[in-house]
């Protein structure tokens, strides 16, 4: 695993700390959002702050890795979908991480609707979207989803659900509710 463009590969401890720190930081982010204690998240990684700051010198960097590795999942259970032969239970699986991911950090949601122009095809936030979309349109070509589903109509109202669930107090059953909604709106019965 590299650091960066061009770095050399991390040594084996040096990966296992980046990962305990960027795990940790996901744990305290969803639970406290990004201004959790960073001193918090290296005690929780098992690390020292000097390790922390060694591998992310400062909040921003520590709250893109986080995002990356998130998005980088995403794309990985995607890939993974294409292969399950339940196309509805498929979308309903990315649907509902698409949506975690998308709501665990304040502004998210919005980035992910319209990603960056600067991002280009071969960013994590694209690839786990296509991957998605492509989901979602093959869902609708078997007939597991109305034929008329636009997957980009869909995306769009699973970064509604994760702004609701975001923007709203808290509650356990919301996004479940509200993606089962979608879902039942989206079914060809």
């Amino acid at each position: 695993m590299a650091t960066g463009s061009g770095a050399r590969p991390l040594r084996a401890d040096a990966a296992r700390n980046r990962r305990s720190v960027i795990d940790a930081a996901r744990d305290a982010f969803a639970r406290h959002g990004v201004t959790a204690s960073l001193d918090d998240i290296a005690r929780a990684a098992g690390v020292g702050p000097g390790t922390l700051y060694r591998h992310f010198p400062g909040r921003d960097e520590l709250a893109l890795a986080v995002m990356e590795d998130g998005l980088t999942e995403l794309h990985r259970l995607g890939v993974e979908l294409l292969d399950e032969p339940d196309r509805l239970k498929a979308v309903h699986r990315w649907l509902d991480a698409y949506i975690e991911q998308s709501s665990m950090y304040e502004g998210l949601a919005r980035t992910l609707a319209s990603p960056p122009a600067a991002a280009d095809e071969h960013s994590v936030c694209w690839r786990a979207i296509e991957v998605g979309m492509t989901l979602i349109r093959g869902a609708a070509e078997s007939g597991a989803l109305r034929a008329e589903t636009d997957a980009e109509d869909v995306r769009a109202m699973a970064v509604a659900i994760a702004w609701a669930d975001g923007a709203l107090p808290p509650d356990s059953d919301r996004r479940a509710r509200l993606l089962r909604m979608l879902l039942d709106g989206i079914s060809p019965h």
